[in-house]
């Protein structure tokens, strides 16, 4: 006896046989009760005999979803067959509902009518993309997300630009009154496209299956989603454009307010009163001996903690909510990370330094004045230096002249670092010539592999200059200083950069589930939007947040991120956390969670959203929010008596 375990109303798009879309309803039927995988078929139903199909679910290879939009309010699925035919079945009631993209779509109902008869992966490569029983190559394949270079520059270029924001001195008004007609004929014509379009869009052929993207272990960090790679006509761009531009400009006047809560607050409760406010429920709790409002750790404040014989913990705390001076983060990060163990004797830490140094030049050495012995290196040599070039060096920190003159010792070490094309070599900021053969000589460091603490970490990997950058304006142009401390840092962070990109992987993924546990509306909003890979996350944690803020405050974030784990295991209430690079993301995302729910429909126009707020984010204020979130999933886990091990691992002491 044949029933249907599913049905809905839908249409096929025209083909070499018919003309118009052929309507009727696709069915999932089975031919016993209960429904079994090789008693089930997948059909459509027509008065037509000639336009109907019928195929075995066992058939079936794979399922592609494409959910509707405000630019695109009729979603379709294709079903891929193990004969390689492609039938793409068109969902015409999505025009007439207010809602988009969600469980409630008929696309996701027809997936979930399929899950009890079948396993179904849902691919980390190609969102949208659900593979039917697949083999264990294809199952690992596509539970493991590639990613591959600059493709979020990649997805804006591809999109009408949006103005610049304005500074902050100029007011919202006068921002408002200059963008607002520009926004309005955004509209009127994203409505007469949508308009004429609608019928028109169901004619269009369907983009062609993606190839896998591999990328080498010299990737760079930067994502690409297959979800981008469509062509989109121009009504959708202005569409996305103008959605994008109505979140910031929700998000400055958001801001604007949120600036003005806290100076309220802290006018009338002092400054701990704002961030309980801002977070809701989750308060931040005292920390003995610790104002969060005093300036950062001053050299002074270390050196008499340190010969005091003050307890880690204590100081690490003082540099979590204070921040470090900029003379002392010489001294402090190779503590911090782990670079050399903590010396309370002022002429021992001077020892301790004075052979990191040797050790420095005999690493050195290797290649100095030697470069020609290693032609296998040029590649590394190549991108070091590309990279090294498009390095930021607008902070004073680079305006100054180094302590010794780079420009020579470039010269005499063999290695020639060409300029940019029309210009010399001599208007190269000096800072890069050190700063690329730190990156060499690091380079070779891991070709010993004689630190079993390091990631198996192929050569140079686009996104270590970030790193290293910022390493070497901490330890003020200290070349021996920032190796030691950048090489720590690579301990902590080469699993990101390794070839099968395993780190990156765990750290997304440890993500999702912070995501689901902290913010479950959030979780239900990006995955109906196909964007639980959080790829628009993926720089974030690769850099370190380095591009992502102007300099000062990412050196005072990277104060915190190293602080918040540094522990004698005294037992003062510390560590606070371990990867608290993810509760920073967290925070971004929960905090602007708002305005994306409400404007944005689409991943595309989420990564846009995203990449806009580079430099727009108070660092202050993000610290307070992402230190509240840890303190919300610790206490979670006490009351709940969770058991899940990696989240316990993140903040149980």
């Amino acid at each position: 006896m044949t029933r249907d375990v599913w049905c809905a109303p839908a249409s096929l798009r025209p083909n070499a046989k018919v003309c118009d879309n052929v309507y009727g309803s696709l069915h999932v039927r089975s031919y016993s009760d209960p429904p079994t995988l090789s008693s089930t078929s997948i059909a459509f139903d027509t008065g037509s005999e000639s336009a109907a199909f019928t195929y075995p679910l066992a058939d079936l290879t794979s399922v592609r979803l494409r959910s509707p939009s405000a630019a695109r309010p009729t979603g379709h699925v294709v079903l891929c067959t193990k004969q390689d035919d492609e039938l793409c079945v068109f969902f015409h009631t999505d025009a007439h509902s207010d809602t988009f993209a969600t469980h409630r779509w008929l696309g996701r109902q027809f997936i979930a009518a399929l899950e009890p008869l079948q396993e179904i992966v849902a691919s980390l490569q190609e969102p949208g993309l659900f593979l039917l029983g697949p083999s264990t190559r294809d199952r690992d394949f596509h539970t493991s997300p590639k990613f591959a270079d600059d493709a979020i520059e990649a997805v804006l270029a591809r999109r009408v630009p949006l103005e610049p924001q304005k500074t902050r001195t100029d007011t919202l008004a006068q921002w408002a009154k200059s963008t607002r007609l520009s926004v309005l004929s955004q509209f009127s014509q994203v409505t007469r496209g949508v308009r004429q379009s609608r019928e028109a869009f169901t004619t269009r052929a369907f983009t062609r299956r993606a190839q896998p993207q591999v990328s080498s272990s010299q990737a760079g960090p930067y994502m690409v989603s297959p979800q981008t790679q469509s062509t989109l006509d121009s009504s959708m761009i202005e569409y996305d454009a103008a959605r994008v531009y109505l979140a910031k400009w929700a998000q400055q006047i958001a801001r604007e307010g949120e600036l003005n809560q806290l100076a309220e607050h802290a006018m009338d409760a002092g400054p701990d009163k704002d961030a309980e406010e801002l977070l809701g429920a989750t308060a931040l709790p005292p920390v003995p001996g610790v104002t969060r409002t005093e300036g950062p750790v001053s050299l002074t404040e270390c050196t008499t903690m340190l010969e005091a014989g003050t307890s880690i913990d204590i100081m690490a705390q003082h540099i979590f909510h204070r921040g470090l001076s900029a003379s002392t983060r010489q001294l402090m990060w190779p503590h911090l990370l782990g670079a050399w163990p903590v010396q309370r004797d002022a002429v021992q830490r001077e020892q301790v330094q004075k052979d990191a140094k040797d050790r420095y030049d005999a690493l050195l050495s290797r290649w100095y004045g030697n470069t020609d012995a290693r032609p296998d290196l040029d590649g590394s040599r190549h991108r070091i230096w590309i990279d090294c070039l498009r390095a930021d060096t607008k902070h004073p920190f680079f305006q100054q002249a180094p302590t010794i003159d780079t420009y020579s010792q470039m010269l005499e070490s063999g290695w020639d670092r060409p300029a940019h094309q029309g210009t010399s070599q001599t208007q190269v900021n000096p800072h890069l010539y050190a700063l690329s053969s730190i990156l060499l000589t690091f380079v070779f460091y891991t070709e010993e592999g004689c630190d079993p603490n390091m990631p198996h970490v192929e050569g140079y990997v686009q996104g270590m200059s970030d790193l290293c950058l910022v390493c070497y304006v901490a330890c003020e142009g200290d070349e021996a200083t920032t190796f030691w401390t950048f090489v720590a840092l690579m301990r902590r962070w080469g699993e990101n950069y390794v070839a099968d990109q395993s780190g990156m992987r765990r750290e997304l993924l440890l993500l999702q589930r912070l995501v689901a546990e902290l913010c479950p509306q959030l979780y239900v909003y990006l995955r109906d939007l196909d964007a639980l890979h959080l790829f628009f996350c993926f720089r974030w944690i690769l850099v370190c947040f380095k591009r992502e803020f102007p300099l000062d405050d990412v050196l005072r974030l990277w104060d915190a991120l190293w602080a918040a784990q540094w522990t004698d295991g005294s037992g003062h209430g510390w560590p606070l956390c371990t990867h608290f690079e993810l509760f920073v993301s967290l925070a971004i995302l929960e905090s602007h969670f708002p305005l994306m729910v409400r404007h944005l429909r689409s991943f595309d126009e989420v990564l846009m959203f995203i990449h806009s707020l580079s430099h727009q984010m108070d660092m202050a204020t993000l610290l307070r929010r992402s230190e509240a979130l840890v303190y919300r999933l610790r206490s979670k886990l006490v009351l709940t008596d969770h058991k899940d091990p990696d989240l316990r691992a993140l903040v149980m002491q």
